[in-house]
């Protein structure tokens, strides 16, 4: 499935999602506070399909996410090196990619070799004008494998500093 996550400006819509044909397919409300974070992902008929919180840390944030039964928990650590910037607990998942560009996969280990990809994450211009291109393969992963783009993207765009690279 290929959607666009486009961030927004409003005080409670933080991301508006576009199939490829730029139709609204959901929309990501919450609120970021100092110490913590809450999302709530709705379809365009008003149904919430998955709620993700986040808890602030000295150096990063701590998400769970649950779409019914499901239910993740992983870490986005802005200031780590690139491989260790998100880490999931409760999932075979891993990072691969780059944090502060935004240019990332979500792999899943879990005996597959090689890994099979949950989700792709990517800046694009399109339409929606500046936004990201998510590629996720399997309907069943669309609303954590969003949550966790959302965390990531949201982490990204708050207060956090980054190290910047000598030379």
């Amino acid at each position: 499935m290929q959607l666009y996550l486009k961030p927004e400006g409003g005080p409670d819509l933080m991301f508006s999602v576009f199939d490829r044909n730029g139709k609204g397919a959901c929309e990501v409300f919450g609120k970021i506070a100092p110490i913590g974070s809450f999302f709530v992902l709705r379809m365009s008929d008003g149904k919430t399909v998955a709620r993700m919180k986040g808890v602030c840390l000295p150096s990063s944030i701590r998400y769970s996410a649950a779409c019914g039964s499901r239910k993740i928990r992983f870490q986005v650590r802005p200031t780590a090196i690139s491989h260790r910037s998100v880490r999931f607990k409760g999932v075979r998942w891993r990072f691969r990619g780059n944090l502060i560009t935004r240019s990332f996969d979500i792999l899943d280990d879990e005996k597959m070799n090689p890994a099979k990809t949950i989700m792709t994450h990517g800046r694009c211009w399109n339409c929606q004008r500046e936004c990201y291109a998510i590629t996720i393969p399997e309907e069943k992963d669309v609303p954590l494998a969003l949550c966790v783009a959302v965390a990531i993207d949201s982490t990204v765009m708050s207060d956090f500093t980054f190290p910047v690279p000598a030379g």
